[in-house]
């Protein structure tokens, strides 16, 4: 039987719908994927909302920074839209998760949760912890200090270390892989170019599956599959399952 990876849609589902968005979270539930990845931060007042960029303009038009608008702020803002979609609200985290479960409390799809600021890792644990959320939730931490704060608050929560976005020589690849694997982590997560058929079939040698993003041209996605990853993060996950679909 061919080996599947994971379908993991990159900022719930970029390519089609706006980022970070409850809609982005159908579309990818819609599309079949494993997971659906998010990016959070805080606002001022410290409620968790879903937001790649430290500050508002690229997705809303408002250049104030996520920290400095308050939750009602925020509230009043629309995303989007692109390919003609309406223009949709900042959800919080709290239903963001919401929105992955089907009517009877079932999970129906893995949440990934990224986190580029600092400093809100324990809120995020703790409402994790809160819902019991841990069974469908997973983390991609890019620091070996950041692993080692996510084991701390949720040790049952998966981790796919981001040991790198950059293309690296083979030795220093080599070592973050046995970092990774020192660490205890379920998965290594770098960019798709830094990958190598030495650096997969080394961390599957240490035990570790291989995760990777953010991989769309069709080319890329075949030659990760060819590959052996077992995770790939797109921003147009029908092109990937279509070609799973297809082997």
């Amino acid at each position: 039987m061919p080996h599947h990876p994971l379908v993991i849609s990159h900022r719930t589902n970029e390519g089609n719908a706006p980022e970070n968005t409850l809609l982005g979270i159908a579309r990818a539930i819609e599309d079949g994927c494993d997971v659906v990845e998010v990016d959070v931060r805080a606002t001022r007042d410290g409620v968790l909302v879903l937001m790649h960029d430290e500050t508002l303009a690229r997705t809303t038009g408002d250049p104030r920074a996520v920290l400095d608008v308050t939750y009602a702020e925020l509230s009043a803002l629309r995303c989007g839209p692109p390919q003609g979609h309406e223009p949709q609200s900042v959800p919080t985290l709290a239903e963001a998760y919401a929105a992955v479960l089907a009517a009877d409390g079932t999970p129906r799809i893995v949440l990934e949760v990224d986190v580029p600021a600092r400093g809100i890792e324990a809120e995020i644990a703790a409402l994790i912890r809160w819902l019991h959320a841990e069974p469908y939730s997973l983390f991609t931490p890019s620091t070996e200090a950041e692993v080692r704060l996510m084991q701390q608050h949720c040790p049952s929560v998966p981790v796919f270390f981001d040991i790198t976005h950059d293309v690296l020589a083979p030795e220093e690849m080599a070592r973050r892989i046995r970092l990774a694997a020192a660490l205890g982590v379920r998965a290594i997560n770098p960019t798709f170019r830094a990958l190598t058929p030495e650096a997969v079939a080394l961390a599957h040698d240490l035990g570790l599956e291989v995760a990777c993003w953010t991989v769309d041209a069709p080319d890329d996605l075949a030659r990760m599959v060819a590959m052996g990853v077992d995770a790939i993060t797109t921003n147009h996950p029908r092109r990937l399952l279509t070609l799973l679909e297809g082997r």
